[in-house]
């Protein structure tokens, strides 16, 4: 078996949607497929966004979907690891480590700064992974939300 990492186009979007939507329904959040493929496509090709796939004989099996931003405290760019999913049938092969790691790299190739993720309290496979991988639990910042609901 191949696998492969690539970085996702616009134009690529439809062949992971299925795993977005899957993604979705993990967390019990429904979106019209549409609305994730316009969504999705527009944040790519705006530069917004990085998405980045794991893919196993041309299957996508996995992906990760990276916000970019800036600190004005480190005066670096930072990303939000905002998505990251590995289908049920690719569990424990390595793919999250993958990806996650592919944008460990991609962060560097851009001279360096700072990934942030978030995971649920009860997510404790994926926090084993995040700090094998390096992230550190913060304990200086607590967060906080506010949502806007459009009208």
């Amino acid at each position: 078996m191949t696998t492969t990492l690539t970085i996702a186009t616009p134009e690529s979007v439809g062949s992971w949607l299925p795993l977005f939507t899957a993604y979705l329904a993990f967390y019990k959040v429904q979106q019209p497929p549409e609305a994730c493929l316009d969504y999705l496509g527009e944040r790519l090709r705006r530069r917004q966004a990085v998405a980045f796939l794991a893919s196993q004989d041309g299957q996508p099996k996995g992906f990760a979907l990276m916000y970019t931003g800036f600190s004005s405290l480190s005066l670096r760019p930072c990303w939000v690891l905002h998505d990251l999913f590995v289908a049920a049938d690719a569990r424990g092969q390595g793919f999250g480590a993958q990806l996650i790691k592919r944008c460990q790299q991609y962060a560097l190739d851009l001279g360096g700064g700072e990934i942030m993720l978030q995971t649920a309290h009860d997510n404790k496979q994926a926090q084993r992974l995040y700090e094998k991988l390096g992230f550190k639990l913060d304990k200086d910042f607590r967060v906080y939300y506010w949502h806007s609901l459009p009208s």
